[in-house]
């Protein structure tokens, strides 16, 4: 069969669009032809990876200075008449737009149509010919919805063939509140697959969480959560990996509760797993968590998870205190404690880690793929076929997946026969395959980075704006690492530790242009301590000498696996002498000083 997924934006980062590419390729692998057709293109190449055997196409691209965008096309600026305005995305959805989704789904050669959004399922159920197979999906719950949506929806999903929820209670929860009639209505989980990555060997003294920052997902709660086991345990470390509209309120309450040497702000991330898997611990602290992808994706990276009993699917997911614990919803001390419970019993976070990798194996997408097949063609056997071929209108696409061609590497492990490291101005290398292409970035699984590397070369892979496989490189025989940062009336103070050489008498200066300012430095070791009080405005580097006669290094963060500190590290600032000095890393994971009057 002919398989035709509707999502509004596939070319970002969020779990529907996840589910639909698994889920797609699982189809794809029993011998479906698979199509996903995106509402909206805002970038060439999609983020999260996508099986070659899908054809992702897209209807309209948002950006206005590319070809493809279309700003004076007729209908646009208007509101649709389908498309329900209580969907908060109803935005993307003018008359220009409703159109091209009429004539696509009234031309479409596809068996089946998948609708993953409300505002999409009712242009399935308007718009899409009565001989193909017509399902809903409901990607969040039904509560979670606008009244004014909720009493809207029932006249779409009474026109479909399937309307499937991803946990049972949702699916409880519609059939009490709405009558479908010849609708079926059935609960269907989403597919996970197996990592390619080896499972998390549970060493790291770290909790990760991941998902959109917006405010469902509470991490203020698992923030303030984290305050709790830092009081204890302060060897600990979270990062969270994802990016929205908290991230602002989010980066100062790590700052306000004094968390910024234990809290990482990640940014996005993809493929997720290999940072699952540098985990001990994955935390989802979410108020409401319709299923709950990253729970499923951390547990099939051996990661037990500790997570809020959020409606509806963790409950459906965690077996509590067998591969997870369940927190009440809303409560940081809750969760705290039962974060520390996992960190200070080595031997449960270990039994828990492996039963997490064994029950989460019942989300392979395979089986879930099986049971969409056996709905296809039941449903497909009461259809009567179309009149005549059809041949569907023209989109735009298909987008070059990320799965193929792609490079998988570590920094670690040498680069294929014939690959090379071209290097720009700015001293960033991009790979390039023997033919002088740049392959796009598949799994760069650097946990062996976690501890710092070995030896003087650094190479830390990461994937560039444009999809591709970039690295940065440091080689240098001395390396001067921050540490932690604080910040008080008198200044910014800072730990560090030398690597590849000894301190004897150690000097450390500040230099903007060719200024440059002595500072304070104590050492003990191989380890220093250094304060920096009020500088002139401008922008100051830090260079730190180790002996007299020898080549001052630049202080920064090089010896990790964190590609860019600017996005990761949350550093406080100091105001001396109506001064404000705003610690921060460069591009390049230089340590600064940002003095401003």
């Amino acid at each position: 069969m002919k398989v035709l997924f509707l999502i509004n934006d596939a070319f970002g980062i969020g779990g529907t669009i996840k589910t639909s590419f698994n889920l797609g390729a699982a189809l794809a692998a029993r011998g479906h032809e698979i199509e996903v057709l995106s509402t909206v293109r805002r970038r060439d190449v999609p983020q999260l990876p996508v099986d070659p055997a899908i054809r992702l196409m897209s209807l309209v691209d948002i950006r206005k200075d590319h070809p493809d965008h279309v700003a004076d096309a007729p209908g646009r600026g208007k509101p649709g008449r389908v498309y329900p305005r209580a969907d908060f995305k109803a935005a993307d959805y003018d008359r220009h737009v409703e159109r091209l989704h009429r004539e696509h789904l009234r031309s479409t050669d596809a068996d089946v149509v998948i609708a993953t959004r409300p505002g999409l399922i009712a242009y399935a159920a308007k718009f899409a010919p009565k001989h193909l197979v017509r399902i809903g999906q409901e990607h969040l719950t039904r509560d979670q919805h606008r009244q004014a949506l909720r009493d809207r929806m029932p006249r779409y999903l009474r026109k479909l063939d399937a309307f499937v929820t991803v946990s049972q209670r949702d699916a409880d929860d519609y059939a009490a509140h709405l009558r479908l009639r010849r609708t079926r209505l059935l609960f269907v989980p989403n597919g996970i697959p197996a990592p390619t990555v080896p499972p998390s060997h549970g060493r790291a003294k770290l909790v990760v969480a991941a998902g959109r920052l917006v405010p469902s997902k509470r991490y203020d709660v698992l923030v303030r959560a984290f305050a709790k086991v830092v009081a204890e345990r302060p060897d600990w470390q979270l990062r969270i990996y994802g990016d929205g509209r908290e991230m602002p309120a989010l980066r100062a309450l790590v700052l306000e509760l004094g968390l910024h040497n234990h809290v990482r702000m990640m940014g996005n991330y993809a493929p997720i797993e290999t940072e699952w898997a540098k985990g001990s611990i994955a935390a989802v602290s979410a108020d409401r968590e319709p299923f709950g992808m990253t729970l499923v994706e951390a547990m099939r990276c051996g990661v037990p998870v500790v997570s809020t009993d959020a409606p509806y699917g963790p409950g459906e997911i965690l077996r509590h205190g067998a591969d997870g614990l369940l927190t009440p919803v809303g409560d940081p001390d809750a969760m705290g404690a039962a974060l520390l419970q996992v960190i200070n019993d080595d031997e449960l976070r270990r039994s828990m880690a492996a039963a997490a990798l064994a029950n989460s194996a019942r989300y392979d997408p395979a089986p879930i793929a099986e049971q969409y097949e056996r709905l296809f063609l039941e449903l497909a056997a009461g259809k009567r076929p179309p009149r005549r071929p059809r041949t569907p209108v023209a989109t735009l696409g298909p987008a070059p997946s990320v799965g193929e061609p792609t490079l998988d590497w570590d920094g670690v492990g040498p680069l294929p026969a014939g690959t090379t490291i071209s290097f720009d101005k700015s001293g960033v290398g991009r790979v390039l395959a023997a033919d002088g292409t740049a392959p796009l970035a598949g799994v760069r699984d650097t946990r062996g980075l976690l501890d710092g590397p070995l030896g003087q070369r650094i190479q830390l892979p990461f994937r560039a704006a444009d999809g591709t496989l970039g690295v940065r490189v440091w080689d240098q025989p001395v390396y001067a690492e921050v540490g932690d940062v604080s910040a008080d009336t008198d200044g910014i103070h800072l730990t560090g530790r030398l690597f590849g050489a000894m301190f004897d008498s150690a000097t450390l200066r500040a230099h903007r242009g060719d200024e440059s300012r002595e500072l304070t430095v104590t050492t003990d070791g191989p380890e220093f301590q250094a304060s920096i009080p009020a500088l002139p405005a401008g922008t100051w580097a830090l260079r730190l000498c180790h002996a007299a006669g020898a080549t001052p290094v630049t202080l920064g963060r090089f010896r990790d696996d964190i590609v860019d500190k600017r996005t990761a590290f949350v550093l406080p600032a100091a105001v001396v002498g109506g001064v404000r000095l705003q610690p921060t890393y460069t591009e390049s994971n230089e340590f600064v000083i940002r003095a401003t009057a």
